[in-house]
């Protein structure tokens, strides 16, 4: 015995068609009005076979006794217990040559030391060989500004790279950075010798707006400099050898959403635009600051964002439509994964070190000089947060929300702390499936029209 699944969101879009949507597999199928009348009425007898067939393995349909929110929180937590990959994340110093206003950070002249270095080799190296299941060591190299750390990662990369050659694992790395210090040599230095694999890098807009808002503490702008070094990276003769991806994010709030185009076309006149790995725009958020309250309404993001998505791919820049299956909402639920900043305070979120307000909070879980390698730190915030989702305990709406599967539950510490999470694909949804199927059906030439 089968049901439609609770997952599902659909949208007519013409033609006697109608596209239904699996967040449970991240999968479409189109669907003639009059088969869709079938479905929609569970009269699975009367589908088609190859119908059924489709509609059963996108997890359309599902077999009827089946508790689909306990079964995707048992997903969601298999796929961590079945995790090979081990991911720490590394902040080599606490600072950055920016001042942007939306930040929380508080930005100091910290670095990693030697003994601090040598306790994050001595702690990787103790989860490796505890859980012996690991195929890959990721390390994430963040900010602050990680390139103003530059001299840790080289020393640390030969370290964590041969621990992961010891063990028989591959190693990656990825960095988040302002791209101020990014200049070319500093590039091919840490692709060719430090295996950093993908690099994102913000522009709030075109000059006009970004030099507003990401400026340099003494006051000077900072874009063109940034620009330059994206310029020189992505125009090296043998970049595409390199096997490496560039991702430009864009931070908006209510003073310079407009901007976001114009840094599409700026991107594209410079002939970057199928260079660049990824583009994507992002609501400005708390940052234990009221940043967010700048920020547009999720509504209202989510209806700029499909103008954005629809604009990028116009301009045949590499922009994901729809959203795929997320099994794992962030670091924190990984009980492996950690965070450690430069005064070697260890955290399980990306959004908690050098911020004044939680200084005092117990989102610390520990620090290297007094926690031992072996402490695995298993005591941490949102290790249960799939559960507190399942049993309605999240402060959040996750736990009757279609696009759970999808979503994951958004950001568990903003959900804490009373602000509104849900993200924008939420509210959106329905175009981002239109927007596919019509692009599958006539290519970018629908953009024609627009």
């Amino acid at each position: 015995m089968f049901k439609n699944t609770y997952y599902k969101i659909n949208t007519d879009v013409g033609n006697d068609t109608v596209i239904y949507y699996s967040s449970r597999s991240g999968e479409t199928i189109a669907l003639e009005s009059h088969t869709a009348a079938i479905y929609e009425r569970e009269d699975y007898d009367n589908l088609p076979d190859n119908i059924f067939s489709k509609l059963l393995s996108s997890y359309l349909i599902v077999p009827s006794e089946e508790n689909e929110l306990e079964e995707v929180i048992q997903e969601n937590k298999n796929s961590i217990l079945d995790s090979r990959t081990l991911y720490q994340v590394i902040q080599p110093t606490a600072n950055c040559q920016l001042g942007c206003g939306y930040c929380g950070q508080n930005h100091t002249k910290a670095l990693l030391n030697d003994v601090q270095m040598d306790a994050i080799v001595d702690r990787v190296k103790y989860k490796l060989e505890k859980e012996n299941k690991f195929k890959t060591l990721e390390i994430g190299w963040f900010g602050a500004e990680p390139l103003m750390g530059l001299s840790n990662i080289r020393s640390l990369t030969p370290r964590l790279k041969k621990l992961a050659d010891d063990h028989n694992l591959d190693y990656s790395s990825k960095m988040t950075t302002n791209g101020l210090s990014l200049k070319l040599n500093v590039f091919l230095d840490l692709v060719k010798n430090h295996h950093v694999q993908s690099f994102e890098i913000t522009l709030d807009g075109t000059e006009e707006f970004h030099d507003k808002r990401r400026f340099l503490k003494s006051g000077e702008k900072s874009y063109n400099i940034i620009m330059e070094n994206l310029i020189s990276i992505l125009n090296y003769q043998e970049y595409e050898k390199l096997n490496v991806g560039i991702t430009i994010r864009c931070n908006v709030d209510q003073t310079n959403d407009q901007g976001a185009n114009f840094l599409i076309d700026e991107l594209k006149a410079l002939g970057l635009n199928k260079k660049i790995k990824g583009f994507y725009v992002a609501p400005i958020h708390s940052w234990g600051n009221d940043a967010h309250l700048k920020s547009l309404e999720v509504e209202n993001f989510a209806d700029k964002e499909i103008d954005w998505l629809m604009y990028c791919l116009k301009n045949e820049f590499s922009s994901s439509i729809l959203p795929a299956r997320k099994k794992q909402t962030c670091m924190a639920v990984d009980p492996a994964a950690e965070l450690v900043d430069a005064y070697g305070n260890i955290y399980n979120c990306t959004e908690i070190s050098y911020v004044p307000t939680y200084d005092d909070s117990d989102y610390i879980l520990g620090n290297l000089e007094t926690v031992s390698s072996d402490n695995l730190l298993l005591k941490r915030h949102f290790i249960d947060w799939y559960d507190l989702i399942k049993e309605n305990k999240s402060n959040s709406p996750c736990h009757s929300c279609k696009i759970l599967p999808v979503c994951g539950g958004a950001c568990p510490k903003t959900w804490k702390e009373g602000i509104f999470s849900c993200p924008s694909i939420k509210f959106n949804i329905e175009d981002r499936i239109a927007l596919s199927y019509l692009i599958s059906q006539k290519g970018l030439e629908i953009f024609d029209v627009f």
